[in-house]
């Protein structure tokens, strides 16, 4: 039988996926499972269901696939329940997200390999908001790794767009990428992934399609670094 890794996917939009679905080629592969309605499917995009009137490309197929290069016998198991235009108070240990979650991951079967996060555009328009940002994330990646049962679970969160700015409504969103950026030092198992040279859709907001299939390689070139630091 072959080992599943599986991976909790929790954020808003840009980790939900709003990609083109007809700008990159579809990554169609049995190794790439989703959970869905209670059971285990083959992976397909858009994996999310949060707004099926936006839901498209996201990052987390190439994420598996770039895992499935470097270990091409196992499975990578995908648990969707991200959520577009949420704030990350929305994500906080008790909140009706956090739940769902939590509940997801239980219900799925198996034990988790690693947390993806990708949030922080809904608080990058306030500036009480984004000062709070830190003390929030911290919170949240200390209680899922507490509810999980696993203090040392890898927890991978990626920078905002570079397109993300004030002249679209969101001035700090280079306060909340570094954040992300800073909390290197101090967060165990933790990795930011870099943003640099992605693009945005017509909307200025979201990644497009190919900026997401590159976001997912770093997201996993990111996590298999955090494994290999852990075992050497």
């Amino acid at each position: 039988m072959q080992k599943r890794q599986t991976f909790l996917l929790i954020g808003q939009s840009n980790m939900a996926g709003r990609g083109e679905l007809n700008r990159v080629p579809p990554i169609v592969d049995d190794r790439i499972q989703m959970f869905r309605n209670g059971c285990w499917q083959n992976a397909v995009e858009p994996l999310h269901d949060d707004r099926p009137d936006l839901a498209g490309v996201g990052l987390a197929m190439s994420f598996a696939d770039e895992l499935l290069k470097s270990e091409p016998d196992q499975i990578i198991g995908l648990i969707p329940c991200a959520v577009g235009f949420t704030k990350i108070e929305q994500w906080l240990p008790g909140t009706a997200l956090y739940r769902r979650a939590f509940n997801a991951a239980l219900e799925s079967g198996e034990r988790l390999n690693g947390i993806l996060w990708h949030q922080g555009e809904s608080d990058s328009d306030d500036e009480a908001r984004a000062k709070r940002y830190r003390e929030h994330f911290i919170e949240s990646v200390q209680a899922l790794r507490r509810d999980f049962s696993l203090l040392d679970l890898p927890f991978i969160s990626g920078e905002l767009g570079d397109f993300i700015n004030a002249a679209i409504g969101f001035p700090f969103s280079r306060k909340i990428s570094a954040i992300f950026r800073e909390l290197e030092a101090t967060l165990s198992n933790y990795a930011c992934v870099s943003a640099e040279g992605l693009t945005a859709t017509a909307d200025g907001l979201h990644f497009n399609a190919p900026s997401l299939r590159e976001f997912g390689r770093r997201y996993a070139r990111a996590y298999m670094q955090l494994i290999s630091n852990r075992t050497t």
